[in-house]
């Protein structure tokens, strides 16, 4: 069973020096937000992200240092959610980002990896290098490379 997610589970540290970023462009329907509001907790080092919702507010953060790292703000449309407006810290002592472009998709493909359990589109994948951003897949490998037994998808509800 998955926990949901709050700031208070994990080291969360405030994003520094926020810089907005492109906010994607896909539309996030009523039967993922349940899956997206859950959040997500670390349970071995190859996950390297903790990721919580306050209000619509999404935060990601590095599990290891807590640096926060992206910010979203989610808004009801029709057939869902998008997410209105994002920022990427800019402390480049920290966190060496890339493009707007790249950052937005990264965006996106953890929520898709990591909270909807699902494999990223080729498309937002295509240039990424995944020697330096395999950390996106670690979600969807088979768990039983990193514990005895494997975790399934859970039910939003419980």
């Amino acid at each position: 069973m998955h926990d949901i997610a709050h700031r208070d589970r994990w080291r969360a540290e405030p994003l520094v020096d926020p810089q907005p970023i492109p906010a994607p462009d896909r539309v996030w329907t009523a039967d993922e937000m349940p899956f997206i509001r859950r959040g997500f907790i670390p349970r071995v080092m190859e996950e390297k992200w903790f990721i919580f919702m306050e209000q619509d507010r999404l935060f990601a953060h590095r599990s290891w240092t807590g640096l926060g790292v992206y910010e979203a703000e989610f808004a009801s449309v029709d057939g869902g959610h998008v997410i209105e407006s994002a920022v990427v810290t800019g402390d480049q002592s920290k966190y060496r980002r890339g493009e707007d472009e790249y950052e937005s998709r990264t965006l996106e493909t953890l929520i898709v990896s990591y909270l909807l359990r699902e494999a990223p589109s080729p498309e937002k994948t295509a240039d990424f290098d995944w020697h330096k951003n395999w950390e996106l897949a670690a979600p969807r490998l088979p768990k039983e490379s990193f514990l005895p037994r494997v975790i399934k998808k859970q039910d939003p509800e419980k």
